[in-house]
């Protein structure tokens, strides 16, 4: 691209950028050698004070929005700003591609790297390398992340977080009523679903509350992770290809669910929570086990925001298997028209935000840390005394924090359904026929059948 009125040197337009294809994302898992891999850190290298006065549209999910709004604020009175946020609910990964098709009101929003790969090969998203300080902030992050967030080498966005969704959390206190408490802890999800049915029989109304609700993070994803938590895949890596059999982890999990159902012991109303609904209903005390996101531990410890329950939540280790998944997310760039002043602003605002402030500072990362336990991409960040602080003060136990690092450590990504353009569309898919199979009382045979010909039709269909 050109030099801009704002000064910006980018060194190749974006359709250079997008002849290199939808290629998929690298990396299997976001962790390395320790908690990550690689990396330097360097210091705010250009002006980011807003001159354009023209608004910078910026869409976010339903997650901590008033800290969102007072980050917003933050820049807006500080550095000049006139960037404009609201909040989207519902599909939030549908609805920003309606409104990057429509090239309407969009300049930032997140993404998760399944969502990512679809909007870069629809042309939509303007890649991180494009910033001035983009090489800086690609070497300030770990290896294995930045590449994971990568398409030929090249980032495609700031980081917003690094999680592990499907921790198995364990309320420690209804365990001990129910005679348990010095029972060990599960380690594989056989041992787990053993324990569940052993608790009702010692008269547990709800032993466990199961990754099903209706978000589209929800039951898919729970799926997903279960599978690959068994040591299976849904597809194959590198070439996409469907992985499941009904003598193998998929049918294993199905199964599974299919007793778990049918016993009776989930409240069918859990199919229809959202994601505040099923916080919700974990922290009531209700339920003794729940995969939940790594960074929740926080909130359900905090006598503040989950009183029936602070104090009490622990982790399952990673000593047999992994748990949950990786889930992360960035902050991207759209590339719609726009005048070259307003695309300055778009990039300093999210730099600043998804990166240092004009002090030097990881100022919104290092919050998101201390307040919500959400982990960066940065290694200054993650490698903090604060860091540190902020997990040890997060946690039930002293040795739960040697425990986040093995379950982290351990947790896979799935690079087959989530690393493709089609990533969206079969998420959508699995979603619907998962809810199916538990209400319908669907074969599991045919379920894995239909699950790898959808996967084999979308590859068609892409070409891959």
């Amino acid at each position: 691209m050109t030099k801009t009125r704002g000064g910006f040197s980018r060194g190749f337009t974006r359709r250079s950028f997008m002849a290199t294809g939808s290629a998929a994302l690298l990396g299997s898992t976001a962790l390395g050698s320790g908690l990550f891999s690689g990396g330097l850190a360097y210091a705010q290298d250009f002006d980011l004070m807003a001159t354009s006065g023209e608004p910078v549209y910026f869409r976010g999910w339903q997650f901590r929005t008033d800290v969102v709004q007072s980050n917003v604020d933050a820049y807006n009175e500080r550095m000049n700003g006139n960037v404009d946020y609201a909040t989207v609910t519902g599909d939030y990964p549908s609805l920003m591609e309606t409104t990057l098709i429509a090239n309407g009101d969009l300049d930032v929003l997140y993404a998760n790297p399944s969502s990512a790969v679809r909007y870069m090969g629809g042309g939509w998203v303007m890649p991180a390398a494009e910033l001035p300080n983009g090489q800086e902030i690609a070497d300030s992050m770990y290896d294995n992340i930045r590449e994971a967030w990568s398409v030929n080498g090249q980032l495609l966005g700031l980081s917003y977080f690094v999680s592990v969704r499907g921790t198995l959390l364990a309320n420690l206190q209804r365990l001990d009523e129910a005679g348990f408490g010095d029972n060990p802890l599960p380690t594989t999800w056989d041992q787990l679903y053993e324990t569940i049915y052993a608790l009702h029989e010692a008269g547990v109304e709800t032993p466990f509350l199961p990754h099903w609700f209706a978000e589209w993070f929800g039951i898919s994803w729970g799926f997903l992770f279960e599978v690959m938590n068994r040591g299976g895949q849904v597809a194959d890596a590198e070439t996409h290809q469907p992985m499941m059999t009904v003598d193998g982890p998929a049918g294993a999990t199905l199964e599974a669910w299919k007793r778990l159902w049918n016993s009776g012991l989930v409240p069918e109303e859990v199919l229809s929570y959202n994601e505040a609904a099923y916080i919700d209903a974990f922290r009531s005390g209700r339920y003794v086990f729940s995969p939940q996101q790594i960074y929740d531990i926080k909130t359900f410890n905090d006598p503040a925001q989950s009183a029936d329950v602070a104090g009490h939540i622990s982790l399952l280790p990673g000593t047999e298997q992994s748990w949950g998944l990786i889930d992360s997310a960035m902050y991207l760039m759209t590339s719609r028209d726009r005048p070259d002043a307003l695309t300055d602003d778009v990039m300093r605002f999210t730099s600043w935000y998804g990166y240092k402030d004009e002090n030097g500072d990881f100022a919104v990362a290092n919050r998101w840390l201390e307040e919500n336990m959400l982990f960066s991409a940065y290694r200054p960040v993650m490698e903090s005394d604060a860091a540190r602080e902020a997990i040890q003060s997060s946690v039930a136990r002293p040795e739960d924090y040697d425990t986040v690092l093995e379950v982290y450590a351990r947790t896979p990504y799935p690079k087959g359904v989530w690393n493709v353009v089609w990533s969206e569309e079969f998420n959508v898919w699995l979603r619907e026929k998962l809810f199916s199979f538990l209400q319908d009382d669907l074969p599991v045979a045919e379920v894995i059948e239909e699950a790898n010909a959808e996967i084999t039709r979308l590859n068609e269909r892409y070409g891959i």
